[in-house]
């Protein structure tokens, strides 16, 4: 063992002893194994674990005794960690002159003879002994002085282990780069709460500018930005309450306790104050500030893991009405997030491995939607041009959901999944209809985000079509434009213009909603543009809206694109499409969206046109409609 650390050094002992957090804590197999053992090599009625604190020896595992800490001025083991290193060896106590008055001597329990092994750490300090006693002088002979320094190893080996043990578990409960609890730390602590029934509020914590800053200044200042807001988001709570970091920039404050709404918003109010300051890094000053999302637990949501999605969705409503704000949970929050909850529940029930091979997701349907030219002589229904796929699923649990709010539940993979499986069964009823000639119109099917990034998108599409017995000459593929702006590669943009070049269509959906809506029309090979439903629908109520359609007609004409309204619900949005050069259009006025059968009889209800490239009248059971 490593001699003991000098008297002078007394603090930093203190300090070691204190980094194992093992004073004041249970019982443990692992040292009460070992001072049984003791007293059994020993011969001796008493064996102690004993850690030497400020004041006090604290026993951390006892045999034959039941005091649990006595005070330092008494302690023998006191005298032991002073030692050098060397066992502490008294056969009779009461002709000790050191110990003869000891109260533990004169009293009980009667101390006649001590034999205290240090117990060294790595660092060389002594943290305390392990010691056995007996109530009657004796010799103690080298056997039992080797088998007690082979315990004492044995001890301080056990407590290392435990330090490790506990440092590896605080650091997985740890943000190495604040230091303060992450998610999992705070989620544990909002679960305990919930346990005790413990009233809270949770306020969730969002950097303004971070990005900015991590991206314009290097990274090092973002760490910078982030250990700041730390320190300033500690100063600016109360003593008790629990800051952590759960992620990038986002931080979250638990408040201990039943807190008025007074108290809450000037909590609230003094971190927007503190992190609304800029932060001085080197020669720059960086600027920094935050907008938070406020809720109660039970108030809000009686649920741990709710309660901080609830802070989240307030907070994110905050950001929509601008930055540096705090926005508190309203009363249908919890309620529109259990439902988003019980949707992706339903969803992943569906799209569960055990259905049979092509029977995954069976709660979804392909609808499709008419598009119609707006080139026609008057008094005659307009030609379809094509028909767009669009993804429509329910379930026995949730019903009827909206693809919007659909697509924000389930997330990217799942919407991927859900998009493959509906153009696999939009395709199969387009090709019914083109083989029973009833439809000479093209399919328009569409990309999300996630299928966009695919590297091998454009190999997907056409095999998808040759399984339906479909040329690509009679598809279109629509991609949104903001799509293109943030996902897609050069890689993928050759794939595309490949199809384009094996016949489908490339169009460009919700055209004038992007960023920068006339770069796309240079970067993509396109045959057409859709004009996004904001435009149609203001028509006769913006005289703006006109004059946006109408530029937008001229510079796909120019282009040599098609250009194609959508959300037409009005016919006198008809005729100003018409007016303005329209070359097609889509909407409630001509047809909803539809499933397949449905779709067969609208066609055939409809007049017998001459014109190349319409839907002419056949014969009705096609797809299955009586």
């Amino acid at each position: 063992m490593m001699p003991p650390a000098p008297l002078s050094t007394e603090a930093e002992r203190l300090a070691a002893l204190h980094s194992y957090q093992v004073l004041d804590t249970a019982s443990e197999a692992a040292f009460d194994d070992l001072v049984a053992l003791a007293a059994r090599l020993t011969g001796s009625p008493i064996a102690l674990v004993s850690l030497v604190d400020a004041d006090r020896q604290w026993f951390k595992a006892r045999h034959g005794l039941n005091v649990q800490e006595t005070p330092r001025d008494h302690a023998f083991c006191a005298v032991t960690v002073l030692s050098s290193g060397q066992p502490l060896v008294v056969e009779d106590t009461t002709a000790d002159p050191r110990f003869r008055n000891n109260p533990f001597v004169t009293g009980a329990p009667e101390i006649r003879a001590y034999l205290g092994v240090p117990l060294i750490d790595a660092e060389g300090f002594a943290l305390g002994s392990l010691c056995v006693i007996d109530r009657v002088p004796r010799p103690f002979d080298a056997d039992a002085v080797d088998s007690l320094r082979t315990l004492a190893r044995a001890v301080v080996a056990n407590l290392e282990l435990r330090r490790a043990l506990l440092r590896t578990r605080e650091a997985a409960l740890t943000d190495s780069l604040t230091g303060l609890p992450n998610r999992r730390a705070v989620t544990a602590a909002l679960a305990a709460a919930a346990m005790r029934s413990d009233p809270l509020a949770v306020i969730a914590v969002d950097l303004d500018h971070f990005k900015e800053v991590n991206d314009g200044e290097g990274h090092a200042a973002g760490d910078a930005l982030l250990r700041v807001a730390a320190d300033r988001l500690r100063a600016a709570v109360r003593p008790g309450d629990m800051v952590g970091r759960t992620g990038g920039d986002e931080f979250v404050v638990l408040l201990a306790g039943p807190i008025k709404p007074g108290d809450l918003a000037a909590v609230a109010q003094r971190i927007c104050t503190s992190l609304n300051q800029p932060v001085h890094h080197g020669a720059r000053q960086l600027r920094l500030g935050a907008t938070l999302g406020v809720a109660t637990m039970p108030g809000d949501a009686a649920a741990p893991e709710m309660a901080l999605r609830v802070a989240d969705e307030a907070l994110l409503r905050a950001k929509r009405d601008g930055r540096g704000g705090v926005g508190h949970a309203g009363r249908d929050d919890a309620a529109r997030l259990l439902h988003a909850a019980a949707i992706l529940r339903a969803f992943e029930a569906d799209d569960a491995p055990h259905h049979p091979p092509g029977g995954a997701l069976p709660g979804a349907a392909a609808h499709l939607q008419p598009i119609v030219s707006l080139r026609h002589a008057p008094g005659t229904a307009p030609p379809v041009i094509a028909v767009e796929a669009l993804a429509r699923w329910t379930h026995p649990a949730v019903g009827a959901i909206a693809p919007a709010e659909l697509f924000a539940v389930i997330g990217p993979e799942r919407a991927s999944h859900l998009g493959q499986v509906v153009r696999e069964r939009a395709l199969a009823a387009f090709a019914a209809l083109r083989r029973s000639g009833l439809a000479e119109a093209r399919i328009a099917l569409n990309l999300s985000a996630s299928e966009v990034c695919r590297a091998d998108i454009a190999l997907h599409i056409a095999e998808q079509v040759e399984r339906a017995g479909l040329s690509l000459r009679s598809v279109e593929v629509e991609i949104t434009e903001e799509i293109l702006l943030d996902r897609i590669s050069d890689r993928t943009l050759d794939q595309l213009a490949a199809l384009r070049g094996r016949g489908a269509r490339l169009v460009l959906d919700d055209f004038g909603t992007g960023r920068s809506g006339l770069a796309q029309l240079l970067r993509v090979p396109l045959d057409g543009v859709k004009l996004d439903k904001q435009f149609v629908q203001r028509l006769g109520s913006d005289l703006r809206a006109e004059e946006i359609i109408r530029a937008s007609v001229s510079l796909a004409h120019g282009l040599g694109l098609e250009i194609v309204a959508e959300g037409v619900e009005t016919e006198p949005q008809a005729a100003v499409l018409r007016r303005l050069g329209c070359d097609a259009a889509q909407g409630f006025l001509f047809a909803r969206p539809m499933p397949p059968q449905q779709l067969e009889a609208w066609l055939l209800d409809r007049e017998p046109e001459d014109a190349p490239g319409v839907v002419a009248l056949r014969p009705k059971g096609i797809l299955g409609a009586g």
